[in-house]
């Protein structure tokens, strides 16, 4: 894939990746790299040795992953021999040299008699036709024996060819596979590493999901367990309310009997009217009274059963909601403990696999 990232000759994974066709993808390779003639995915790398690394698929994607570098370009330049040097005395080593080729002079007059001898009996051997026909038949036969092998050995010899060539293919193509297994397993190292770090992120991201549904399954619980005490509360209000309620019941009793009485009395009465009538209006105003104070309880009593009604009403409301409010919290409670134990076993698997991938 081609970035538009500014290439750094520092940094090997800012160089462009295809490279330029028929070039290598290491930056500064001087190798051409030749392409497939059928076509089909194109070479990036020259397969050579330079600077000590050997430009393959594999080593460019570790140095693309900065698991190796690349060597160096520069070169120490081979010491020079001081053997051609000019001589310090020119004049001595000029003798020495006329003395060395003297005597090799006289050495070749002295056997030049002998070399004129030899040079006559080759000369004589030459010259004589049977000996030289039977030489030439016998290097004829050495000849046509020298074709035969030298046939047969070529024909080894391309057969040796042609299964090299079967075998540097065969050789080239398992090498080709076993960069792109190697490519494949290091891609899928950082696909479980980066798989792993999610795992961790979602388990970490989990842990605080069911931490907080704790804390507000705890408030829940806080509230309702004060709602259970307010209900208490309101309970013995309501018995407290209800005690007033039954004393009223039993002084309004007593207010009837006791109007029942002066009814009773003011028919009873028929002596001096004036004073019955003076009693009469006490009683009356007295009747007036407790039905005043009748009715004002009366009315005391509805509303406090009104209360009564409503703070149950409230209470058996709040009761639902803090048990429905209980039971969705320790719904969400479990699905995150199960969505964490989900995870914990899918990381499990994975790292599994993972070894089980690194091992082959």
């Amino acid at each position: 894939m081609t970035t538009n990232t500014k290439m750094d000759i520092e940094d090997p994974t800012t160089w462009p990746d295809p490279p330029e066709r028929g070039r290598c993808w290491f930056v500064g390779c001087p190798n051409e790299v030749p392409q497939p003639s059928g076509g089909g995915r194109p070479k990036v790398v020259c397969e050579q040795i330079v600077n000590g690394l050997r430009h393959t698929r594999l080593n460019k994607s570790l140095v693309k992953r900065g698991r190796i570098t690349v060597p160096s370009s520069r070169t120490t330049a081979a010491p020079r021999s001081s053997d051609g040097e000019p001589s310090e005395k020119p004049v001595t080593t000029a003798r020495q040299t006329y003395s060395q080729t003297l005597q090799q002079v006289q050495a070749t007059l002295s056997g030049l008699p002998e070399l004129v001898e030899r040079l006559e009996a080759a000369a004589r051997t030459v010259a004589d036709q049977e000996q030289s026909a039977a030489e030439i038949a016998a290097v004829e036969r050495a000849a046509r024996a020298q074709v035969d092998q030298a046939e047969a050995d070529r024909d080894a010899a391309l057969a040796q060819a042609r299964a090299a060539e079967r075998a540097a293919a065969d050789a080239e193509a398992a090498k080709v596979a076993a960069e792109e297994a190697a490519e494949e397993a290091l891609e899928a190292e950082e696909q479980a590493q980066t798989e792993r770090d999610e795992a961790r992120t979602a388990q970490q991201a989990a842990e605080g999901t069911a931490d907080q549904l704790r804390a507000d399954l705890a408030e829940q619980q806080q509230r309702a367990e004060t709602a259970e005490d307010t209900a208490e509360q309101l309970r013995a209000d309501l018995a407290a309310v209800t005690g007033e309620r039954d004393q009223v019941s039993a002084e309004a009793a007593h207010l009837r009997e006791e109007l029942a009485g002066i009814r009773q009395e003011l028919a009873d009465m028929t002596e001096d009217r004036d004073e019955q009538r003076r009693q009469v209006t006490a009683e009356r105003a007295r009747t007036d009274e407790a039905v005043t104070v009748a009715n004002e309880l009366r009315t005391e009593l509805a509303t406090t059963s009104a209360q009564l009604a409503a703070a149950r009403e409230q209470i058996e409301a709040e009761q639902r909601h803090a048990a429905e409010r209980i039971a969705d919290l320790r719904e969400r409670a479990e699905h995150a403990e199960a969505a964490l134990d989900a995870l914990r076993h899918e990381q499990t698997g994975r790292e599994e696999r993972t070894k089980r991938g690194t091992s082959k």
